[in-house]
């Protein structure tokens, strides 16, 4: 069981070590105060690179990458509070996701009178509620922590009882 941890730790610490070390690559290739020039500027003609990096005030517009490294969908026989906290981060991403993408671009299509058939998407409010409302996972989880005597199977319990209604408890 400990070589099994170590050689996750260490799978872990060379995926960490291999994303930083690509996010330094990207941004060495693409960054806009050293590599972009105006088209007057014989950066031009350098794919796009500037030869004078030590003038960043001849940058023009650029691009982005946007690059979103969302936590893996490992699988464990025992899931944690650690798994708890991703499945919730990866809930909170998605909503921000669809409130982005779909929601803000549908309204601004109806401010502006713009005819569009409608965009079916999946919304995780229901899983948010259950994970952070009133009588959530996270409040739950809370109060059976700070009882004296809190436990795991009265902890259950209480989640079944209280939210027996919700369609996402499983």
């Amino acid at each position: 069981e400990a070589a099994k941890d170590s050689c996750d730790a260490l799978a872990k610490e060379i995926y960490s070590k291999t994303f930083l070390w690509l996010v330094r690559q990207i941004n060495d290739a693409t960054c806009a105060e050293y590599n972009y020039t105006s088209s007057s500027q014989n950066g031009a003609s350098n794919g796009g690179r500037s030869n004078n990096r030590n003038n960043p005030t001849t940058t023009t517009t650029f691009g982005i990458i946007g690059l979103l490294d969302i936590f893996g969908f490992e699988s464990f026989q025992i899931n944690r509070f650690e798994q708890l906290c991703i499945n919730y981060a990866n809930e909170k991403l998605q909503q921000k996701f669809t409130q982005d993408i779909f929601r803000s671009v549908q309204a601004e299509y109806e401010y502006e009178g713009i005819a569009m058939g409608e965009i079916t998407y999946e919304d995780n409010v229901d899983v948010l509620d259950l994970v952070e409302g009133r009588l959530g996972l996270i409040a739950l989880l809370n109060e059976e922590c700070v009882r004296p005597r809190g436990n795991d199977v009265d902890f259950c319990s209480k989640i079944k009882t209280m939210n027996k209604d919700s369609e996402v408890l499983v």
